[in-house]
């Protein structure tokens, strides 16, 4: 996802279920430069402000938006199109704080037609259209 950059998941690393306390601490001490995280609320905590802030690491969040499926992949959408265009003005940075707008799931993310009705284009197979002929091909008479 970030070429030249190293990224975890806390479950892959084995650190799910680490209390934030211990996870930012723990996160700087291992070299991590950025927490990517869905937990809005901590920034409105005050331990873990100061947590946060004493790690010196960059703290990017999102929201979560719908439910189900469609909040994991609102979540997943926000990440992989924010991420990538902010690690690179956070490189060589001193601690930022991020805020990710989040990418939406719902009915404004695609089209569905019936091709019966409204075919795609012009080749789409069964359309009724006046097909038209290919000139045919002039051949160099030299």
């Amino acid at each position: 996802m970030l070429p030249g950059h190293h990224v975890d998941h806390v479950q892959r690393i084995r650190w799910k279920g680490k209390q934030d306390l211990q996870l930012i601490p723990d996160m700087a001490t291992r070299g991590y430069l950025m927490l990517v995280t869905a937990d809005t609320g901590q920034l409105e905590d005050h331990e873990e402000c100061g947590a946060i802030k004493k790690a010196g690491i960059h703290h990017v969040r999102f929201e979560r938006h719908g439910k189900g499926i469609a909040s994991t992949a609102s979540a997943i959408a926000t990440v992989v199109a924010g991420v990538p265009i902010i690690v690179p003005l956070l490189e060589g940075q001193p601690q930022r704080l991020v805020e990710l707008g989040v990418v939406k799931c719902g009915q404004t993310r695609y089209k569905i037609v019936d091709p019966e009705r409204e075919p795609p284009t012009q080749y789409w197979p069964g359309r009724k259209t006046v097909r038209r002929r290919r000139p045919p091909r002039q051949t160099d008479s030299s």
